[in-house]
Order: structure tokens, then C-alpha cells, then sequence
């Protein structure tokens, strides 16, 4: 192990600089003990006889080398300090790949310039949002003057690029929009309002004045412009001499062209330019020596009191840089107090070549970009298993005469005996070493579970004689006694467990675990475990964005990237089978099923027999019924309605479904029928078989399967926020201001077994309420099949109709107004619904959960 053992520490770091290539092995090197580490082999030792002396009293009194005892014991205290240094290999050395790499993705590990960086959610990051994506931004002021979640733009954009800065800055705020919260209105590009530089000014030095001025004014419409300045992260971390932390440089959105800083960000808050501040700045510029007047002229506006205003309702100031040789043939240029001419076509060439430059007035995606990690991760060095050295060659060699199986029986049965005590410390380091290079595998995101422990069961190739001891083959001590004992989900669930915790998250699964209704035991514990690999899976996207919403100028209906990160997190924490949006009923009519009212059941009777046989829904024949169903549902609707002929398919009885999920309500079965509870105490539904010829026990784990299918895949929620449901003009007499601001609803299935139970509504709201960002009032729903029908079918028309206007309100084409009156029409619509839906649970739940 090329390592070093540091020897106050007692810790390993890597033996090469990091920094540098590495060329090739080099040798382990641990410091000398010098006697006072505790965990040396002589102090561990010496604590041991100690202890040993003080236990045994007179009854044992030779503790030299030939006594077994002490052969066992520095055999003990050998193996601990073995075990310890194994414990101290680096750890990037322990997760590199044999082709000299760490795989972080594949650890589930994320570098910092992925986790730290935040979701938009404050007007400092709108602005540099929109500043990083926007081309040809030169400042953007973000507002949200009544506190009501509508935001308000305007940018400021070149003239170049702005036709185009509307749109550009409207798609970038729906790509990073927070839950609850909207545009008021399309972002707004202020037209320039020109002003022109007036100048009278002494110079010195050996610089031309030509090349003073052409400085002079870009300095002034750099700060008239307060265009912000952009720094690479590692610029950052260098300028500020270790100052700023990690945590801080990467705070805030992550910017593709630079960071820019606050005050930057704040300059072009200021509501005027003082004539002051550009003196200032020309007294700044080398060769400048005094400044007798500096002012700036813009028709309509008065300059009298030495300042100009930054900005209006619609306009913003900018310096018009002198294109034409009027406009700077009044400027008063002095050396020495002599009036100088200037070569005034040489000046304007020089200015309109720092027009063009970057350091001018430069469009914002023409920044310096920061591609890629600015930190280097930490590389390891493959460490290669290697085969195991027995203690024996170790110790001293009269240790070895102890164990010589080859004297006389009787000797060599005690021999054998003791060989097999110092087997047991043997077989433990070496179960020890390959769990240390088994570490790469355990913290993996495979999606299969593998063993979560190694083995190396020792044999005659690492210790002679070992063989002869052992009642079984090794093949088969590894699969019975050592593989038998590994709970590899419970283990691997724990090794996600840790992960989530370095990123101070967690995937609590205590309050779902009742709830596995639709799986057998051992397929509930996978189907958790895959729901917190996923977790970890997606880590970075639920933890940056938890309070991020839908862009709805894209699709989302069936868009797995764009879907809010609290509907995934929620769904996955609920384990549910999808955690995408989607619509939750169109899986029953691809496959013709539908179901009756909720008041609509089916007839059920009290007459169970005296002598009840349950069939047994977990038997051996399980797989072969699951395979004549098939995987898809609609398959298994027809094998269902084979057994099952009374059962009509387009009408089904919810609470029929609701108890067939549960295999403990599968009463009884005889040759012609099966007898299904409708709960614990409550009377049975006799369902007759097609013939007596089918077997009733795989007719009952048809329909068991078939129901535990369709509820599996109709749960989920659609996450509505009531500012999008906000009249597009006016406003609506019959639902309150208050019904928009902030709010948020979870629309559920209420006919399904777990959404008809009380307490899975339970964990579905304090899910949601621990994980949705703090400032939303967040309420529940609960739909039967036939109001979730309607409610889906305006939700999917209203999703598309806003998608549409988004469209419109960016082009050019005439059909704004036909998208506006569309999506009024279903925006009314959903809003009633959900209000009439809302009022309907009030009394019973001031929260809103039905």
C-alpha cells in the first residue's frame, strides 16, 4: 500500500503529491512506533498479560513464548494491528478502478460545483439568471412589489439583441420558476435614452490624448451602462486570498459566463448618474490631470443639478459613444493650461474599436465562460487484491512447531486443535482485507443489489493443513455460512442511508413501510430500496430545486425533465411507481377498463361456509399465473375475465378492487368460486369461476395480481398552483384574492386502496408539508375516479392551452388573442373545480385534506 502512516495521527495519507503524475509504485513507508502509540503491537501486548496476570492469578504463571496461551494471545494482538493498518489505506486509493479512476457518479458522490449552487429564488439571483442566459443583457432589475408571487422584469439589452431580449428572458424565468410564483407580465426591454459627453479637461504624460479619451469614455459608459462585471470561480477564490468559502463562491444560481458580484448587481440601482462620479472616474485614467467640467447632455432630461436620472418607466440612459467628428469638436482638451487639438479621426477610430471590444459594452454571452469542474477532484491509486500471507510467517518460528500436524495422533490432534484457534484470527483477517477492496462495490448505484460483503474462505494455498479441518467444501462454507448471513438490502439500504446524509438529506422510510399492499414482502423491501437508490440517484436535482416548478411553456404531461422536484421527491418518499407528471387514468382505458360510482358496489353475502379454506395467494404456482398474465395490464385483464366472467371489465367495483389487494381478505375457495372480504369483519363478495375445472387458488392470485397492477399504476398526484389559475384580466367576484397567493394543491386518487385510507392520507400530507418549501400553504385532495376523470381532462386541456399562449405571446403571428380567449376558457374552468372541490373538504379539514 503506497501510503504513509503519520505518527502523532495514527492516519493514512497517499505517500506521492496528488498534484503531481504519478510514475509509477512507490514503497509503503510507515513511521517507527515509538512506544506510545496504544495501538502498537507492544503496547497491546503488554495491556493484555496485564490483564491476564490480574484475571488468572496463581493459576497461570507462564506467560514466556512456548505457552499457547501466549501464542494465541500475540497471535490476537498481530491481527488487530494488521486489521488497524488495513483501516488507515486512503480511501481514494480504496475507491479507484482498476483503470486508475474514481467513478464518483457511479459512488453516488457529486462535486461541489453540482451540489452547492442553489435554484434561482431571490431578485439579486433572478437578475444574475437572466444575465448569464440572456444574449446581449446588460442589466436586469427583478421585483416583486406586492408580495403576491408575480414577478416584474425590465432589462436592459444592446441594440442589437433587443428584439430578441423579451423572449430570451421569458424562457429563462420559466425554466427556473419557483413553486407559487409567476410573471405578471412578459419581461420588458427599456428603449436607450442617449445622452452625449461633454468635456474640459487638463492632461499630461507621454500618452496621446487620443489614447486618454478613447479610455476616458469607455470608463464613463462602462459605469453609465453598469453593465456587471464577471469572474471566473477560480478568479474569484484567488482574488480573495482564501477569504470567501467554497460554500459561498458557489452560492447562487450556476452561471455559465462568470459570477457577478452584489454590488455589481446593486450600482444600477442607483436612480441617477452624478457628474461627480464621472470626474472621479476621468481623474482615474493615466494622464488625466485635472477636470474642470465634465457633464453629460440628454434632450428633455435637466442636468442642472450635476446628475441625470439612471432610468425611467420605459427608458434607460446610455452614452452615445462619438461616432461623427461633431461630436467631440467641442470637447476643451489642455497640457500645461495651452489648448491642444486632438486628431479626431484617429479618436473615433480608436473609440469604435473599443466599442467592439469585449471590455466595452460586450453582449453577456460573449463573457468569459467557466467550463467544466474549476477543483480538481481527489485521484487515488488502484490498490490490486493481493493474495493472503498467512500470521505464521510473521510470528516467531516457534509458534509454527505448535501447529505440525505430521508428529504422533495424539499430538497431532492438539495440534490440529490449535491450528484451528489461530484459523479463526487467519480466516478473520482475510475476510477483513477483502472487504477493504470490496468498498468500490458496496457504495455503488447499480441498480441490481449485489452482496454487500466479501469473502475469502483460506485454504492449503494460505496456510497448510487448513483443508483437512474444514466438514464441507469452501465453495460451499462461502454460500451457506458466509453469503446466508448477508442481508444485502438491509446493508446496501444503510450504504444509501450514508450517502444521503453527506448531502444532509435522508429517504425516511418508517411511515410508508404499512403500505406495501400492492407487493409481496420481499418485492415491498426491493421496490424501497429502489426508491431511495433513485433518491440518491436524483440527488442533486431534489435537493437544488426542491421549491423549482413546471416550466409550462414546454411540455410536462408525461416529461420526466419536467416535472417540480417536490412532486418526485414526494412520490418517490410515498413510493409510488412513477414520480414523473403524468395523467393517472389513461393506464384503465388503454387497457378498456373502467370502474362503477363509489355507491355503485357489488352485491355481497354473509353466507361464508362453516369450514373456510383461504387459498394461498404466495404459493409456488404464483410465477406461472403471473407469466400466463403477462407484464402489461391489459393482458392481465383478459386472463382475469377468463376466470372471472361476472366481473365486468368497463364497470368495476372500486371497493371490490380496493379489498382485492389484500391477501389476508381471501376468505375461503372451493371448486366453483372465491369468497373476498370486503374488510376485516364486513361481509364477502362471492365471485363465481367460469368453470369448476379452473382452479380457484389461481384464480384468486389472478385477481389479487390484476388488482395490486392497476392500483400500482394509477397512483401519483398533479401538483396545481393557484397563481397560474389567476384570471388573465380582472378578476373572478366568486373566488377570494387569497386563493391564489401562495397556494398550492396535491390532487390524489381517493378510490384506490391506499388513497381510501386514512392514514396513507396521513403520510401523504406530513410528506408533503415536511418537504415543500415553508412559505406555501400546501393542502390535499382527494378524487373518486369519476371527479379525477373530470378534473385530469381540464388539467391536460388548461396544460396544453398554456403552452399555446406562451407561443403566441412570443411571436409575431396573429393568434395571440385566439390563445388568450382558449386559455381563459380552461383556466375558468380548472379554477372552479378545484374551488368547488376545496370548499366541499373545508368543514371537515381546515387544511384542505379530504
Amino acid at each position: 500500500m503506497n501510503a504513509r502512516i503519520d505518527a502523532s495521527t495514527g492516519i493514512a495519507t497517499p505517500a506521492t503529491d496528488p498534484a503531481k503524475p504519478s510514475v509509477g509504485p512507490s514503497p509503503a513507508l510507515i513511521a517507527r512506533h515509538r512506544g506510545d502509540d496504544p495501538f502498537a503491537y507492544e503496547a497491546l501486548r503488554d495491556r493484555a498479560l496485564t490483564f491476564l496476570q490480574a484475571l488468572s492469578g496463581e493459576q497461570w504463571t507462564d506467560f514466556n513464548y512456548h505457552d499457547p496461551g501466549v501464542t494465541l494471545l500475540d497471535a490476537l494482538c498481530y491481527a488487530l494491528t494488521e486489521n488497524l493498518f488495513g483501516a488507515q489505506q486512503p480511501l481514494v486509493d480504496l475507491l479507484a478502478a482498476p483503470d486508475g479512476r474514481i467513478h464518483y457518479r457511479r459512488l453516488g458522490l457529486r462535486a461541489a460545483e453540482e451540489i452547492l449552487p442553489c435554484r434561482p429564488c431571490t431578485s439579486m439571483d433572478y437578475m444574475r439568471w437572466l444575465l448569464d442566459r440572456v444574449p446581449g443583457a446588460l442589466q436586469v432589475h427583478a421585483s416583486l412589489p406586492d408580495s403576491n408571487g408575480l414577478w416584474r422584469m425590465d432589462l436592459e439589452a444592446l441594440t442589437t439583441h433587443a428584439e430578441t431580449a423579451t423572449a430570451a428572458a421569458a424562457r429563462a424565468y420559466w425554466a427556473q420558476r419557483s413553486l407559487g410564483e409567476d410573471l405578471a407580465a412578459l419581461p420588458s426591454v427599456l428603449k436607450p435614452r442617449w445622452c452625449t459627453l461633454q468635456l474640459n479637461l487638463s492632461i499630461e504624460g507621454a500618452r496621446t490624448p487620443e489614447e486618454i479619451l478613447a479610455e476616458l469614455v469607455a470608463r464613463c459608459a462602462e459605469h453609465i451602462d453598469a453593465a456587471p462585471r464577471r469572474l471566473s470561480l477560480m478568479a474569484r477564490l484567488v482574488a480573495q486570498d482564501g477569504a470567501v468559502s467554497l460554500a459561498d463562491a458557489l452560492d447562487g444560481p450556476r452561471m455559465r459566463q462568470g459570477w457577478i458580484d452584489t454590488d455589481s448587481l446593486e450600482r444600477d440601482l442607483e436612480s441617477r448618474v452624478y457628474f461627480g462620479d464621472l470626474a472621479r472616474i476621468a481623474l482615474g485614467v493615466d494622464g488625466v490631470l485635472e477636470v474642470s467640467d465634465i457633464s453629460l447632455d440628454a434632450h428633455g432630461l435637466d442636468g442642472s443639478g450635476g446628475a441625470l436620472p439612471r432610468h425611467g418607466d420605459d427608458w434607460v440612459l446610455r452614452l452615445r459613444w462619438p461616432d461623427q467628428p461633431e461630436a467631440v469638436a467641442a470637447w476643451q482638451i489642455k497640457r500645461r493650461g495651452v489648448p491642444i487639438g486632438i486628431a479626431q479621426d484617429a479618436l473615433l477610430q480608436r473609440l469604435d474599436d473599443l466599442r467592439r471590444n469585449a471590455d466595452g459594452r460586450a453582449a453577456a454571452d460573449s463573457a468569459p465562460t467557466a467550463t467544466g469542474s474549476p477543483l480538481a477532484r481527489p485521484q487515488g491509486e488502484y490498490l490490486p487484491p493481493e493474495a493472503y500471507v498467512s500470521l505464521q510467517h510473521q510470528l516467531p518460528p516457534i509458534y509454527r512447531e505448535r501447529v505440525d500436524l505430521t508428529g504422533a495422533p495424539i499430538h497431532a490432534a492438539e495440534a490440529a486443535q490449535f491450528h484451528a484457534y489461530l484459523a479463526l484470527l487467519e480466516q478473520w483477517l482475510a475476510h477483513g482485507d477483502a472487504q477493504t477492496h470490496h468498498l468500490r462495490k458496496l457504495y455503488t448505484m447499480v441498480g441490481k443489489p449485489m452482496a454487500s460483503y466479501a469473502w475469502q474462505v483460506l485454504g492449503d494455498e494460505h496456510i497448510a493443513g487448513l483443508d483437512v479441518l474444514y466438514t464441507m467444501d469452501r465453495e460451499q462454507i462461502r454460500e451457506n455460512v458466509f453469503a446466508s448471513a448477508d442481508d444485502v438490502l438491509e446493508r446496501r439500504g444503510r450504504v444509501l442511508d450514508h450517502l444521503l446524509a453527506l448531502y444532509g438529506e435522508g429517504c425516511w422510510q418508517g411511515s410508508i413501510r404499512p403500505f406495501g399492499w400492492y407487493f409481496g414482502a420481499e418485492a415491498w423491501r426491493r421496490h424501497l430500496f429502489e426508491q431511495k437508490r433513485l433518491m440518491l440517484l436524483r440527488i442533486a436535482t431534489l435537493t437544488r430545486d426542491r421549491h423549482g416548478a413546471i416550466d409550462y411553456s414546454r411540455r410536462s404531461l408525461g416529461r420526466r425533465g419536467n416535472t417540480s422536484a417536490l412532486q418526485q421527491r414526494a412520490s418517490l418518499l410515498l413510493a409510488f411507481k412513477y414520480h414523473h407528471s403524468r395523467l393517472l387514468l389513461p393506464a384503465m382505458s388503454e387497457a378498456q377498463i373502467g370502474l362503477t360510482a363509489e355507491a355503485d358496489a357489488a352485491a355481497a353475502t354473509d353466507a361464508l361456509p362453516a369450514k373456510t379454506q383461504p387459498p394461498v395467494l404466495f404459493s409456488p404456482r404464483r410465477q406461472r399465473v403471473l407469466d400466463s398474465m403477462g407484464k402489461d395490464l391489459a393482458g392481465a385483464a383478459r386472463v382475469l375475465a377468463l376466470h372471472f366472467p361476472e366481473l365486468d371489465l368497463r364497470a368495476l367495483p372500486p371497493a371490490l378492487l380496493r379489498s382485492a389487494v389484500h391477501a389476508e381478505r381471501y376468505k375461503h375457495m372451493d371448486a366453483g368460486a372465491v369468497w373476498l372480504a370486503s374488510d376485516d369483519k364486513g361481509p364477502c363478495w362471492r365471485l363465481q369461476l367460469r368453470s369448476a375445472r379452473l382452479s380457484p387458488e389461481a384464480a384468486a392470485i389472478c385477481l389479487h395480481e390484476f388488482a395490486c397492477r392497476l392500483q400500482l399504476e394509477c397512483e401519483g398526484f398533479h401538483l396545481v398552483e393557484h397563481v397560474l389559475l389567476r384570471p388573465l384580466s380582472g378578476s373572478d367576484p366568486d373566488i377570494p384574492d387569497d386563493f391564489y397567493r401562495y397556494r398550492v394543491t396535491a390532487v390524489f386518487p381517493a378510490w384506490t386502496a391506499r388513497g381510501n385510507s386514512a392514514s396513507f392520507r396521513r403520510v401523504a400530507m406530513e410528506t408533503l408539508a415536511l418537504n415543500a418549501p415553508a412559505h406555501l400553504r400546501l393542502q390535499t385532495l382527494w378524487l373518486d375516479a369519476a371527479a379525477l376523470l373530470r378534473f385530469e381532462r381540464s388539467y391536460a386541456a388548461w396544460l396544453d392551452a398554456k403552452q399555446a399562449h406562451c407561443a403566441a405571446m412570443l411571436s409575431s403571428s396573429g393568434e395571440r388573442d385566439a390563445a388568450e380567449r382558449r386559455l381563459e376558457d380552461w383556466t375558468r374552468l380548472l379554477r372552479w373545480l378545484l374551488w368547488r372541490h376545496l370548499e366541499a373538504v373545508r368543514p371537515d379539514d381546515a387544511r384542505g385534506a379530504a
